[in-house]
Parts: C-alpha cells; sequence; structure tokens
C-alpha cells in the first residue's frame, strides 16, 4: 500500500517574522499541517506554535537562508521523514524560484518526492506581498524586488547552483 505523507516547506518573503507577509506564510503552514498532519520545514523568520513539528534551514542570525539552501535542507529533511509529497507555502512574487528550487534540490538528492504549491498563496494578489516594514529592501516593492528577481530569471540553473555553492562556501 502506497501512502502519501506529506510536509509543508515555508519560504519566508523578507525579515522580520512580524511582518505581514511571513505571518501570511506561517498562517498557511499552520492550517496546512493541521489539516495534513504535517511537519514544517522553514527558516527562523517563519514562526509557528511548539504544536508543530518543525524543522529549520541553518542560517546565521543576521542573514536568512538562500532560497536554494532551505529547498535543499527540505529536500533531505523529506527523503529522512519518508514525506511523499511536499506542500510549497511561499510569497507569490517568490514562488517561481521556490517551486523551480525545491524541484532541482529533490533532485539532486534523488529523492521521490512530489511537490505542490497550497492554494491559498493564490488568494493574494502579488502585491500584497510585498511589505515596506521589511528589513530587506528587495522585498519591500515590486520594483525593487524585479530588479533582483529579473537577474535570476535569465540565470540558468547550472550556473546559478554554481554561484551558489561558490558564495555559500
Amino acid at each position: 500500500m502506497n501512502t502519501v505523507k506529506s510536509g509543508i516547506v515555508a519560504f519566508a518573503f523578507g525579515r522580520p517574522a512580524s511582518i505581514s507577509s511571513n505571518r501570511r506564510i506561517a498562517e498557511i503552514a499552520a492550517k496546512n499541517a493541521r489539516e495534513f498532519k504535517a511537519p514544517i520545514c522553514t527558516q527562523l523568520d517563519i514562526e509557528l506554535s511548539r504544536e508543530f513539528d518543525v524543522h529549520r534551514a541553518w542560517e546565521s542570525p543576521d542573514k536568512p537562508p538562500p532560497t536554494l539552501r532551505l529547498a535543499r535542507t527540505a529536500a533531505y529533511w523529506a527523503t529522512e521523514r519518508g514525506i511523499t509529497h511536499l506542500w510549497i507555502v511561499a510569497a507569490k512574487p517568490h514562488l517561481w524560484r521556490c517551486e523551480r528550487d525545491l524541484k532541482y534540490a529533490i533532485r539532486e538528492a534523488e529523492a521521490k518526492v512530489e511537490v505542490d504549491v497550497l492554494e491559498e498563496v493564490f488568494e493574494s494578489t502579488s502585491d500584497e506581498w510585498f511589505c515596506q516594514d521589511s528589513s530587506q529592501k528587495h522585498t519591500r516593492s515590486r520594483k525593487e524586488w524585479e530588479k533582483r528577481e529579473r537577474i535570476l530569471k535569465i540565470t540558468p540553473l547550472f550556473l546559478y547552483n554554481f554561484l551558489y555553492d561558490w558564495i555559500a562556501s
């Protein structure tokens, strides 16, 4: 009998945990963790109550983990836990990269894990995710976000991975 075991990956969008985008991501992750009885893999800027089984990606206190690090953490975490289906929670503007990086990390880990996006992510418009009170300039406005994302969208995945590994080492 093949049983699907779900897990949730919650990617923060800006800093700190108190900004509206991260509170919304935490809310969606919590609601679905209860529904699926699923553990959550995330980062420090997503605050969740102790009722949840939460695994956090490594990060330094002053710098959040890059998207690819959280994706790699989630892929290996899912494999270790026997999770066969990961649900992504991320801000709509960040979603394309979260999904791409997570699928890449799953292939890299040679894991047998399906990936989907939780529908609640689509209930907010893209602009509603940006927060003026974020300490990360690139998540305060669409204009700042697009300046950075434009480069990431045209960077081939192999180069993106190489640069990430080079910078992270």
